[in-house]
């Protein structure tokens, strides 16, 4: 899939405004502890041996703004580079940004990028096929976004053995070089302080889980029900499935609604299924009764919030994660010392700050480096 990547400019009064935003929004996982890879390599690559223990859960994250002295390192390449991307889907919004953030920065330093998705993020056999079948090209980096922590490990176990970098890019953690992705239990523990901090008096709310299996959902579910006990005063009626998908998140909050004449908000584990979620609230004639809060920061979310049918998302900024995560590879062959674990941190977008950091369509505004 090919697409045209615009940037839209900005003054420096409106970067100077979105940084600070993140600045002050964004949680900071400290790097002490954290394990990098040090990658001893000429420039441009060639005989460098790489570790792959990104998978390990223990790690500590290191925040990706953290990493300015790393990135304003990067040098564009002598000879063309290559890498590789396994993307989980290209019909989600979320991979979208991830994709757009990723050829944005290809741009940048003059990389040969070849990005290629899974038709749905349940066609797990699919995408190791897609895997396989592009480990046999020339590529110095590859990048890859599983759609479990199992379905891609013959393909994962032969980029290892071709010695080659791999950077794991979101939801399931695998054995790669570098894991570039959140700290999904943060993003749900945000949703539920949010809706604590807009119902100081207390109340009933849900939560429309993710797909089963899926490490995300699991994290997000959790990190939120965490934040609901640590209120107090909120109660949670129900947690129910919705798989990802809006018309299943729509049936499952039209439920909750007539279930629950006194629920005062719904956090759906990500962005689609929140805009499902929105639709069902005003369809039961209760828009700006209900709090919605959604995950992810994906364009249509972003501009349903503008309007204000949705209360605001944690998001770990796509667009940003895709950029970062080719600089990441980059660095890796360059021989920089990059952590195991880069973290993309949570940040909450209401309609406070929403125009500070994305443009009228919906799109972050600006590069992160």
């Amino acid at each position: 899939m090919s697409r045209t990547v615009r940037i839209n400019s900005r003054s420096r009064r409106r970067r100077a405004g979105i940084l600070a935003t993140v600045a002050g929004l964004t949680v900071i996982v400290g790097c002490t502890g954290a394990s990098s890879n040090n990658a001893a390599s000429s420039a441009d690559g060639g005989g460098a041996k790489y570790g792959y223990k990104s998978g390990d859960a223990g790690l500590k994250g290191t925040d990706a703004t953290t990493l300015g002295a790393m990135f304003s390192g990067l040098k564009k390449p002598e000879k063309e580079l290559r890498f590789g991307v396994v993307l989980k889907t290209l019909t989600n919004e979320y991979w979208q940004e991830v994709e757009r953030g990723m050829k944005a920065a290809a741009e940048k330093y003059g990389i040969d990028l070849t990005v290629q998705a899974a038709s749905g993020e349940a066609a797990q056999s699919q995408q190791l096929s897609i895997a396989q079948t592009m480990i046999g090209q020339p590529f110095d980096v590859f990048l890859v976004s599983p759609e479990s922590t199992s379905n891609l490990t013959p393909a994962i176990k032969q980029m290892q053995a071709k010695g080659l970098p791999i950077v794991n890019v979101e939801d399931a953690r695998v054995d790669a070089t570098t894991f570039v992705g959140p700290a999904s239990l943060v993003e749900g523990g945000k949703a539920g302080e949010y809706i604590a901090t807009q119902l100081p008096n207390g109340g009933k709310v849900a939560q429309i889980e993710g797909a089963a299996g899926s490490n995300a959902a699991q994290l997000r579910t959790q990190g939120f029900k965490e934040a609901v006990a640590k209120a107090g005063n909120l109660k949670l009626v129900a947690s129910v499935p919705g798989d990802w998908d809006a018309s299943k998140a729509y049936n499952a909050a039209s439920s909750l609604l007539k279930a629950n004449s006194d629920l005062a908000a719904i956090y759906a584990n990500n962005d689609t299924m929140a805009l499902g979620v929105v639709k069902a609230v005003a369809d039961a004639g209760r828009t700006g009764k209900v709090i919605v809060v959604g995950t992810d920061g994906v364009p249509s979310a972003i501009k349903a919030i503008e309007k204000g049918t949705l209360s605001a998302s944690t998001t770990p900024q796509p667009y940003s994660q895709g950029y970062w995560a080719v600089q990441c590879g980059l660095a890796l062959v360059q021989g920089q010392d990059v952590p195991e674990f880069v973290l993309t941190s949570a940040v909450l977008v209401d309609k406070k700050n929403v125009g500070e950091m994305y443009t009228d369509d919906g799109l972050q505004a600006v590069n992160p480096s």
